[in-house]
């Protein structure tokens, strides 16, 4: 593995050239160029690994050194693999999106340097096996992250969603370090492969699930826990955004995981939790994205929604744990390893086709965009084909992780009997409903974004060969799961036997026929090419007619007169408009010839409006009363600081 130590050197050595190089295109195309070969490097290792190596390494060399401070096992390995895979896509479009700042005169070397931290750090943290360090990559991840995130930092929306990005970062290692600090304390070790607690555990072994969910659920945007995430996620660079989306939320995933190896079985009322939780946060994070105007606003509630799908795996899993059920664990956790793969690429070809169109409008708003179909088709394609595969549609890969937990649900329904049967139907009616909202969601933003007459002026829609290049590995990546996902299915199942789910053997992922789906996909794809190569051939031989489309008696069409986003979600969203918090302004003329109207919606999320906000403002009130804060003297605030070392030093000492 020094290999893979080699390839973060050489990540990192990207700040040195940034360093040395002067002019801003020079440091960013050496850097780039550093990043991406480090990166490369380190995936072609990790997958070599993943394929070919039995092992738990817990004490290894590391330049020749003896050391217990990392552990390559094959969850840890599997979610470097995604880090790396994600990354290097990223980085080639990190290199097109700031040039742009470059052609402006804006200085990106900081932006940059935050960017290779972030990178390297966030592989530290899946292959730590000491809590310590753990938590000292998980900080630096979490600060590098909000470093980049303030790029743009003049702008109010950045310093606010910047300002939520920080608590939460800051309430996660809180609990982080709290939970170690328990976990150490009954194993006395600091290394994650001495750490495990069964149930006898007691009111101990809730807790530390408490501190752990809640931790890691908050980190990767499980509702009520979201509040952060439809915030920062807008107002960062798009490099970050793509980043945080596909893969720094996927830490709060990896964290629940580990949270299971370290606290197991799981009781049964732990895995309904889970899944409860889940499938709150698949439903109303999609049904929050249908209701937004801002693209990456959006997109980042989906990020909530695609949480919420991974969990309920995870929560499946849970309960297969509870009854010791070896298909049931492997169906559920095996479906949340691979739509952690699948998010973390479609909604990243997302992130980055969000980006390309905010390059070339100058507006996030989806209500300002049309047309653009006649300005690059291309670029439509691409980003279609991650509206198709993160809306659960065959034959992309968002469609082979959810089919699996489908099967879940099937499976614990037919093992499990008594009322399984009917919870199960539920939450398969669930999941169905939040495919459904995606559906409608993801019509409603590429009818609007790309069809029709532009409702701004498009002066220019250029899209670089890196653009395109990033953009075309991202959608190659949810065609290939798709249409032959069986190397990646043995991955997971790769991940699950090996000492991640005991006896995982006696079941395996590769027991659906996913030749059989291949096939059926493959043949329709290619009825559906002879077909279009049929009307070709016949529109070559016979002509083809064109004329203005029909515009249902109006002559002179004009942008007015199509539909806007907001009235396409309109309807759907009254259904549940007291959970959104859903606003709606119409002004209707009184006139006989009318020649105005105006029609507007907005939505609020309930837990950020409704119950952090109050809570924020009845806090700031209540430490403004407080004297001590208001002193200005800095000595106070030294003595204040020595007073709580103070007290912290006394409870280690005397804690037995």
């Amino acid at each position: 593995m020094d290999l893979l130590f080699y390839s973060l050197l050489l990540q990192l050595s990207s700040i040195a050239a940034i360093a040395f190089f002067t002019e801003n295109k020079k440091a960013s195309a050496a850097a780039h160029l550093l990043l991406a070969a480090g990166l490369i490097t380190g995936f072609i290792t990790t997958l070599t690994a993943v394929l070919t190596s039995n092992f738990i390494l817990k004490d290894m060399n590391v330049f020749g050194i003896s050391t217990s401070l990392f552990r390559f096992d094959a969850l840890g390995l599997y979610f470097l693999c995604i880090i790396q895979l994600v990354a290097i896509p990223t980085t080639i479009y990190s290199y097109s999106y700031l040039k742009h700042y470059i052609e402006k005169g804006k200085s990106v070397k900081s932006n940059l340097v935050f960017y290779a931290v972030l990178l390297t750090s966030t592989q530290m943290v899946v292959v730590s096996n000491h809590a310590i360090l753990f938590l000292i990559c998980w900080e630096v991840m979490s600060t590098s992250a909000y470093l980049g995130m303030i790029f743009e930092k003049e702008k109010k929306d950045v310093q606010t969603g910047a300002f939520y990005y920080l608590v939460m970062s800051h309430a996660v290692v809180f609990l982080l370090y709290v939970f170690f600090f328990f976990l150490h304390n009954q194993t006395n070790s600091w290394l994650f492969s001495n750490f495990h607690l069964s149930p006898d555990a007691g009111k101990l072994f809730i807790i530390l699930y408490a501190l752990g969910l809640i931790a890691f659920g908050m980190k990767a945007g499980f509702m009520p826990f979201h509040f952060w995430l439809p915030r920062a996620h807008p107002i960062a660079p798009t490099v970050f955004s793509a980043f945080l989306s596909g893969i720094i939320i996927k830490m709060g995933i990896y964290g629940i995981l580990r949270t299971f190896q370290f606290l197991n079985p799981t009781p049964e009322w732990l895995g309904w939790l889970v899944l409860s939780v889940s499938m709150i946060s698949a439903i109303y994070g999609v049904w929050y994205a249908l209701a937004q105007h801002d693209i990456k606003r959006l997109l980042a509630y989906h990020s909530v929604e695609n949480i919420g799908i991974i969990g309920i795996g995870i929560g499946v899993g849970f309960i297969g744990s509870a009854y010791h059920s070896v298909p049931i664990q492997v169906l559920g956790f095996g479906g949340a390893l691979l739509h952690t793969l699948n998010h973390a690429v479609f909604k990243s070809l997302l992130f980055v086709g969000s980006g390309v169109i905010y390059q070339n409008l100058g507006t996030r708003n989806i209500e300002l965009m049309g047309g653009l179909v006649h300005y690059g088709k291309y670029f439509v394609v691409l980003f279609l084909i991650g509206s198709i595969a993160i809306s659960g549609i065959p034959p992309f890969n968002g469609f082979i992780s959810e089919f699996i937990i489908y099967n879940s649900f099937f499976t614990t329904a037919k093992e499990l009997k008594n009322y399984y049967p009917l919870l199960m139907l539920i939450s398969a009616v669930g999941l169905a409903f939040v495919g459904g909202l995606a559906v409608a969601c993801f019509t409603k933003i590429n009818s609007i974004m790309f069809l029709g007459k532009e409702r701004k002026e498009v002066k220019h829609f250029n899209i670089s060969f890196y653009e395109y290049l990033s953009l075309g590995i991202f959608a190659l990546l949810c065609v290939a799961i798709g249409f032959y996902p069986q190397p990646f299915i043995v991955i997971v199942n790769k991940v699950l036997t090996e000492g991640f789910i005991p006896a995982a053997s006696s079941f395996s992922l590769l027991n659906i026929n996913w030749y059989l789906l291949s096939i059926i996909f493959i043949s329709a794809s290619v009825g559906i090419i002879l077909i279009f190569l049929w009307k070709r051939s016949i529109q070559k031989k016979y002509g083809r007619r064109i004329s203005s489309a029909w515009g249902c008696g109006y002559e002179g069409l004009n942008p007015r007169m199509q539909y806007t986003a907001s009235s396409y979600a309109d309807e759907l969203n009254e259904i549940s408009k007291t959970a959104l918090v859903y606003h709606k302004k119409v002004d209707k003329q009184k006139e006989i010839f009318p020649l105005k109207g105006k029609f507007e919606s907005h939505s609020e999320d309930l837990a950020d409006n409704k119950i952090l906000l109050p809570a924020f403002r009845n806090f700031s009130s209540f430490v403004s009363r407080i004297r001590f804060l208001s002193y200005t003297d800095i000595r106070y605030y030294i003595a204040f600081i020595l007073i709580i070392i103070t007290i912290y030093s006394l409870i280690a000492f005397l804690w037995k």
